[in-house]
Parts: C-alpha cells; structure tokens; sequence
C-alpha cells in the first residue's frame, strides 16, 4: 500500500511526463544544463552541424573514391587531392561529432585522455588540410611556369613524399601539447571544459606554422600563377594576331596576282601588236 501513496504517485508522475514543458526542464537540468542555448536552438544548431558532418564525409569519400576507380584520375596530380580529402574526412569524423556535442552542451564530456586526443586530432587534420592546399598551390605553379621539365619530375615517388611531407609537418605541430605541454583541461564548479594548450611560444609557433605562413605562400603563389597565366593569354592573343595579319597578307596578295598577271598580259600583246604593224 506504502506504493500507492500520493507522494509515490506524484513521483511516478512527474517522471514519466512526456509534456513539453517537462521535456525542457529535462534538457535545461540534463544535457543541456550548461547549455548557452535553449533546447530548441540546441536542436537546431545540433541539425545544422549534423548536416554539415554528413555532407563532408560522403563528399569527401565520393573524392577518394573517384581518384581510386577513374583511370584518368589516378595520375601523381591528384595525390595531393586524396591526401587533401582525407585530412577533411578526419576532421568530419574525428573532430566534428564532439564539437558538436561540446557547442550544444556548454561542456566537456569525455574526460581528461579525450580532451588531449580530441585536440591534437584537430589540429593534426586542420593544419594537415591547410598544408596540403599550400602543397597543391606550388604543384600548379611549377605545372603551369615549366609544364615540360615539371611534368617529367611529378613522379609518383615524388608526390608520396610531397604528402608524407605534409603529414609530418602537420605531426610536428599537434604532437607537442599531447606529448609535453599538455592542452587546457580544466573544471570549473564540477563542469570540464576542453581547448588546445594555452602556452605562449606554442600559440605562436602553432599559428605561424599551420596558418599564417601557408597563407602567405599561398598568396604569393597565385599571384604568380595570376601573372604567369596572364602573360601566357596575351602571348596567344599577340600570336593569333599575327597569324591572323599574314593571312590577310597573303589573301590580300593572292587577289592582286591575277589583277597583275592579266596587265602583264595585256603589255606583252600590246607591244607585239606594235611590232607586227611595224
């Protein structure tokens, strides 16, 4: 009978309500408790995100999958495309799904081990990415100012070294905080939050190497690339002018020659019409 007492029914109640409002108070007193959004912004913002996820991993697979079964597609070119399109799908597998559950729920949940992993995987996968669009940008250059003698040194060796390259200058970046300094863990009033490691000297070095000096190569050389392919048109343009000019030349010429063959003609008759009266 002690079962059936309004306190226990109350209870019961209370915990199996299924309302709205009952819904909200769960989230805002559960996952959501640190929340900086309300549930329904949390269930948008979550949606967004997911989409997102779900977009960059199937188009990214869809780029690996088309450079592996395309013949035309498997050349030394395109390894910095795979290699490019595997770092993303690292961040949308590796990074992305705890980010999004870190935005929506104001705080980390995974502990102290996965915060350090979480962290050097994304900073491994994003500078990896950065690096392999700088990588790509000097591989055009050279294609495009010396086609003949790059074209004979873009090797398969060659490129699996540009990609190794890559990755390890990636590795040089996020592996120190994981293996050294350690990154920013900490708990405020029993909530964890989770960010890379705060050190001075590594947020320089971090940024210089994983951003700003990709950014200005990558400036640089498309700039020239800018300039070497302008140069390029106008040199075409002045070629087809002057092709052009000695077509009209010897148009022009040829029209003319009959014109002067026929007066030459009408000399010769001329003068041996004079002789014969003669």
């Amino acid at each position: 009978m002690d079962s059936f007492s309004p306190h226990n029914i109350s209870r019961f109640s209370l915990t199996n309500d299924t309302s709205p409002a009952s819904f909200h108070n769960y989230t805002r007193l559960g996952l959501l408790s640190h929340s900086p959004y309300s549930p329904l912004q949390a269930l948008i913002i979550g949606l967004i995100l997911l989409i997102i996820i779900i977009v960059t991993i199937v188009g990214n697979i869809l780029v690996c999958i088309a450079v592996c079964i395309v013949r035309k597609l498997r050349r030394p070119c395109n390894y910095l495309l795979v290699s490019l399109a595997v770092s993303d799908l690292c961040v949308a597998i590796l990074v992305m799904p705890m980010a999004l559950l870190y935005e929506v729920s104001g705080k980390w949940n995974f502990g102290f081990m996965m915060c350090n992993l979480w962290v050097s995987f994304d900073v491994l996968s994003c500078t990896a990415s950065i690096l392999n669009l700088c990588m790509i940008s000097v591989d055009r250059y050279y294609a495009i100012t010396k086609p003949l003698e790059y074209g004979v040194k873009r090797t398969p060796k060659r490129m699996i070294l540009c990609v190794v390259f890559v990755w390890l200058g990636a590795a040089c970046i996020s592996l120190p905080p994981l293996i050294v300094l350690g990154n920013d863990y900490r708990e405020d009033n029993g909530v964890s939050f989770c960010s890379v490691c705060q050190n001075y000297g590594y947020q320089i070095y971090a940024t210089l190497g994983s951003f700003y000096i990709p950014l200005t190569v990558m400036i640089t050389v498309y700039y020239k690339i800018f300039c070497a392919a302008r140069k390029i048109v106008a040199e075409e343009k002045r070629a087809q002018s002057h092709i052009i000019m000695e077509h009209c030349y010897l148009q022009i010429h040829n029209n003319s020659s009959p014109a002067t063959n026929s007066n030459r003609g009408h000399t010769h008759r001329t003068s041996t019409t004079s002789t014969n009266t003669t």
